[in-house]
């Protein structure tokens, strides 16, 4: 039992701790202009989850991006136009270009790091 204990504080430690952890803008080398952004519901039988969409610029490509609203002392976000920093999370190498399954992190100014994927491709 006290071996459980330790190993639980352990891991929560650890956890807390990477959570406390400062991005570092140095990693962030995708630019990105951020021209909208619009909070949404979307629900999944009685569990619904705020999601922020964002109209955006990146690599001269206008995409959609969507993800889990950032939160600050416990209020939903907006992400404000501008230009912000980004590093791809995840890359699908998609066969015939396609943008989809692509996942990224958005450095905002307050050291937030808003984690979305391609959602749409706009004009």
């Amino acid at each position: 039992m006290k071996w459980f204990v330790a190993a639980s504080l352990l891991l929560f430690g650890t956890a807390f701790v990477q959570a406390a952890e400062k991005p570092n803008p140095a990693d962030y080398t995708i630019k990105v202009h951020l021209s909208a952004s619009h909070l949404k519901s979307e629900c999944v039988e009685k569990d619904c989850q705020n999601i922020l969409s964002a109209e955006v610029i990146l690599n001269g490509k206008k995409l959609e991006l969507s993800g889990p609203a950032p939160m600050l002392s416990r209020t939903l976000r907006l992400v404000a136009p501008g230009d912000y920093q980004a590093k791809i999370i995840k890359d699908a190498h998609n066969d015939g270009g396609l943008l989809f399954n692509q996942e990224y992190g958005i450095l905002l100014p307050d050291n937030i790091v808003w984690q979305c994927f391609t959602s749409g491709i706009t004009e």
